[in-house]
């Protein structure tokens, strides 16, 4: 057939734009509604995971990190105590133009960096481009093994909107909830 000006096209469907939780107290009150939900999903992934796991959370990960921006929360830098490296310890000590010794005793307690982070400024890192590698990896999505960080992912789930909505996605993805309900009663 050939193309007439005059013809109405048919309308072609528009992608549906994926549903992104951003809110960090909606995602807070989240987590606390599906925190037996997330439970049950780790210990069916402990047992049910596919081979490919690591592959499908890494694209998941990439998949929120390209439509979160991390700067514009920070919610991880204000909320978490968090362990680097004695290198990178002395790097941020440094940067702040302290003695590791002072560093410790104003922004450390048992060995972690206490939130909210001493180079957090504002929503952004002051070093973010020689961040420590802890926090160049969080959530830890993207790291090997994931079945066995599974505790550490739902602690995470309540704290960062990426984490949130890759582990809701996944659960969407591997049918876990509709198998869920179809096996009740």
């Amino acid at each position: 057939m050939a193309y007439n000006p005059g013809m109405i096209q048919p309308k072609r469907k528009q992608p549906a734009a994926p549903e992104i939780e951003t809110d960090l107290l909606r995602i807070q009150q989240l987590s606390q509604e599906h925190d037996d939900e997330n439970w049950e999903f780790r210990s069916w992934l402990k047992q049910n995971a596919p081979d490919n796991i690591d592959g499908i959370v890494k694209a998941l990960s990439q998949k929120y990190f390209s439509l979160i921006d991390c700067t514009q929360c920070a919610n991880c830098c204000r909320s978490l105590q968090t362990e680097f490296k004695k290198s990178e310890l002395h790097a941020i000590a440094k940067t702040l133009g302290q003695s590791m010794e002072a560093f410790e005793k104003q922004f450390m307690s048992e060995g972690v960096v206490n939130p909210p982070c001493p180079m957090l400024d504002g929503k952004l890192c002051s070093i973010y481009e020689n961040r420590p590698e802890v926090c160049r990896s969080y959530p830890h999505l993207e790291q090997p093994a994931f079945t066995t960080r599974l505790m550490g992912v739902i602690d995470n789930v309540a704290i960062c909107p990426i984490a949130f909505n890759a582990f809701e996605e996944l659960k969407t993805r591997l049918r876990w909830l509709q198998g869920r309900r179809d096996q009740q009663p």
